[in-house]
């Protein structure tokens, strides 16, 4: 209807808009469209190479492990691994064995614990985005603020310490099997079942490492929250000292 010379419409709600008003939310709708389809312009590309690096890294680690296992520390590790159940059998040392075992045990089941108290938390803040987004957007200069994709953040942390906490009660498993298999007389030892030994300490190990690895990938995917720039940062720094660590550790 027309008041004057001033055209209004009348909203869904019955609410009496002026054309003004209207072009004026208008604009307001469209500057704020622009402003999040450049957040995701740098968003996306920024999360998917922090991703790319950090997947990347763990492939061709993987790979060097399978084709030079000794050039790696885990290589090496599992080299010692073998010796020590070697030396343990033969010499009947049951006592190293079982407190050896134990601070392994005790080790992954506080990390275990830990990783999913920590899922748990996150589960929380997923569910209550509004606590979330006030820490979030402390020191996101040029990410996406949206809470859809803030609650996606969210949960990647809890797959990343579900995943966490998965290999360390692995961990636990097998060196409890260890645990029997290692305490068996010596005499009643053959070879396949010293081999089954070792299988059974280095895969408890794999898995300890797989959950130590989630322990440092959960930094990035954290960091993450508060902005995509900072998650490649993380993942660079991550990146960087776990290949030192996987070289020279």
């Amino acid at each position: 209807m027309r008041t004057g010379y001033v055209w209004t419409a009348v909203c869904s709600g019955g609410e009496h808009v002026t054309l003004e008003q209207g072009l004026s939310k208008a604009a307001l709708l469209e500057t704020d469209g622009v402003a999040v389809n450049i957040a995701l312009y740098f968003e996306i590309p920024i999360t998917l190479t922090a991703f790319v690096l950090l997947v990347g890294f763990q492939a061709l680690q993987l790979r060097k492990v399978r084709q030079a296992p000794l050039v790696t520390s885990l290589g090496l590790n599992n080299w010692t691994r073998a010796r020590w159940v070697e030396y343990v059998i033969a010499e009947q040392r049951d006592i190293l064995a079982v407190q050896t075992l134990r601070n392994w045990t005790m080790a992954a089941t506080f990390l275990a614990s830990t990783a999913i108290l920590l899922a748990l938390a996150f589960l929380n803040f997923a569910v209550t985005t509004e606590k979330l987004s006030e820490v979030a957007h402390i020191a996101n200069f040029f990410g996406s603020r949206s809470e859809t994709l803030l609650v996606v953040k969210a949960l990647s942390n809890v797959l990343v310490f579900l995943f966490t906490f998965f290999n360390f009660t692995l961990a636990v498993r097998y060196y409890n099997h260890v645990a029997f298999l290692i305490n068996l007389p010596s005499n009643r030892k053959n070879d396949s079942d010293r081999a089954n030994v070792v299988q059974t300490v280095n895969r408890g190990a794999a898995h300890y490492n797989l959950g130590m690895r989630g322990f440092f990938t959960a930094v990035p995917v954290t960091v993450w929250i508060v902005g995509p720039g900072w998650f490649l940062l993380s993942a660079v720094v991550v990146t960087m000292a776990m290949s030192r660590l996987d070289r020279f550790g």
